[in-house]
């Protein structure tokens, strides 16, 4: 899935995601498509607006001093409301706050929680997100095998990437988080490392379920 032809991108938008092929609207396309996404909370996101496009409300937080005039600027608005598929005007905002500290928005609220390239999302933002809401996590700084071990949070399924394609496929789950050779999925290490384990199976990214209100695992 592409961007509308006619598309006049932001300047640090186009640079760092649309000049590398990395937008990556057929991802977030697919998610609010299957789980019904009118809610999103990205962490980390840079000036990754992209789901944006596709998620009618979206809390972006990041500490780059770049974002805050990105998000704000006329121009970005613009770009979002002239390529977005849904029929609302767009409707987001931004934080620039250390995500591990806390921002201003509900506790319980999003659909879902965006965990990418970032670090220990899943940990700090998981009671963002409400109970049945989706987590969105890579292997990138260990969060999807944090949030695996999460009791908060039940796996159920992955994302392939081919691409700018995007697949999910929910079959074969146990064969996911199987640690090459002996090593055993650590949290301690994981944490301390910022980085996961080889595993005998990958995916592009991992998908999990809120399943409870608990509080994360002590470190």
């Amino acid at each position: 899935m592409k961007l509308k032809m006619n598309s006049i991108y932001p300047e640090l938008y186009k640079k760092y995601l649309v000049d590398k092929g990395d937008e990556r609207l057929g991802l977030f396309s697919l998610l609010a498509e299957m789980f019904n996404i009118e809610s999103g909370l990205y962490p980390g996101s840079f000036v990754h607006i992209t789901p944006s496009l596709v998620i009618p409300y979206m809390a972006y937080v990041d500490m780059d001093k770049r974002c805050e005039p990105f998000f704000g600027s006329d121009e970005t608005l613009l770009f979002v409301n002239k390529n977005k598929e849904y029929e609302r005007s767009a409707s987001y905002r931004f934080y620039k706050a250390d995500f591990s500290e806390g921002f201003p928005e509900k506790k319980d609220s999003f659909d879902l929680l965006i965990s990418l390239y970032a670090g220990s999302i899943s940990r700090y933002c998981g009671n963002y997100l409400r109970r049945g809401g989706i987590l969105l996590a890579n292997n990138s700084h260990g969060d999807a095998p944090l949030a695996y071990l999460d009791t908060r949070f039940e796996f159920i399924g992955v994302v392939k990437r081919n691409g700018n394609r995007f697949g999910y496929s929910d079959t074969a789950l146990e064969s996911y988080f199987v640690p090459k050779g002996k090593k055993l999925i650590d949290e301690e290490t994981i944490e301390k490392t910022m980085k996961g384990p080889a595993y005998t199976m990958t995916a592009y990214a991992y998908v999990f379920r809120k399943i409870n209100y608990s509080d994360p695992p002590p470190k």
